[in-house]
């Protein structure tokens, strides 16, 4: 991967699916993120790092939609993994954005 760019940290609504033998089952989380565009493999793909606890299923979800400051971003999910940084464990999972909106509040 290379660089960070157009970082940010904040709250964000994650909506993913936890497949189970009767179909997909839709789940619904509000946490902490940092979201961050990076290049993998030669591709623009968007990071989404959670910073605390891990919503239930999301290690095992494939989809990915993510409403954060204001815009709505959605794909699948290509990468998934743990980091222990010096001070707190944080799980990464790498998605194609294929889904760019913005919201507008009035």
């Amino acid at each position: 991967m290379s660089a960070y760019k157009d970082q940010h940290t904040g709250i964000a609504e994650i909506d993913y699916s936890r497949d189970t033998l009767f179909g997909p089952i839709p789940m619904q989380a509000t946490c902490r993120v940092r979201l961050a565009t990076v290049e993998y493999h030669g591709h623009p793909l968007r990071e989404l790092t959670i910073l605390g606890d891990v919503p239930d299923y999301l290690a095992k979800s494939t989809v990915i939609r993510v409403a954060f400051d204001g815009r709505i971003e959605a794909g699948p999910i290509r990468e998934q993994f743990s980091v222990r940084d010096a001070d707190q464990a944080q799980f990464k999972l790498l998605f194609e954005n294929e889904h760019r909106r913005t919201t507008h509040c009035r």
